[in-house]
């Protein structure tokens, strides 16, 4: 009976002490997600980011190929040999002779030439800047460090999200009034 409870005591202990070690760590409280500080307070903050995107895109095209038909051809002469005959090895196997019948084609000499198009396909690969927004806890001195995205004029950026009161919104480069009408939408 003793022997049972010690590995379950063993267990719990262990449990335990994990369930500590874990709460410890997050009574310290977050760290910066750029410079991983712990000792400046921290706010998460939503900010734009630019990121590249691979965008693959497939063309499609045909390309022409010339192929010959021959014009009908005519039987000539018949042919008759005789296979699987008797070898003189003995490790051959046992067979009986076989005729073999064939007869020679003689080829027109009227051929016509003709085109196909094949159907091709191509495929390309684009890298493109995407831009979204990121929720990170981030410090005073990072939240001041980041830089602003700069939207190119008729980039599509998505709207801002809608944020909690302890949320800040760190500012992106100004979008001109007729994009901001168009990202609104």
């Amino acid at each position: 009976m003793r022997t049972h409870l010690i590995p379950f005591s063993t267990t719990l202990l262990l449990m335990l002490s994990l369930t500590v070690g874990s709460d410890r760590s997050f009574a310290d409280g977050c760290c910066c997600a750029h410079c991983g500080c712990r000792n400046a307070p921290v706010q998460k903050t939503c900010r734009l980011v630019c990121e590249q995107k691979k965008v693959t895109v497939t063309c499609w095209g045909c390309k022409e190929e010339d192929f010959c038909v021959p014009g009908p051809s005519r039987p000539g002469c018949k042919h008759i040999e005789t296979v699987c005959d008797e070898s003189a090895d003995p490790k051959a196997p046992c067979s009986q002779p076989k005729k073999f019948v064939w007869t020679e084609w003689f080829v027109s000499d009227c051929p016509k030439v003709y085109t196909k198009q094949k159907l091709m396909k191509k495929t390309v690969t684009k890298t493109v800047p995407s831009y979204k927004w990121v929720v990170e806890t981030l410090c005073e001195q990072c939240q001041a460090g980041c830089a602003p995205v700069s939207v190119p004029v008729g980039t599509h950026v998505p709207p801002a999200p809608a944020l909690e009161p302890d949320v800040k919104r760190l500012s992106a480069a100004p979008i001109p009034p007729q994009q901001a009408a168009e990202t609104v939408r």
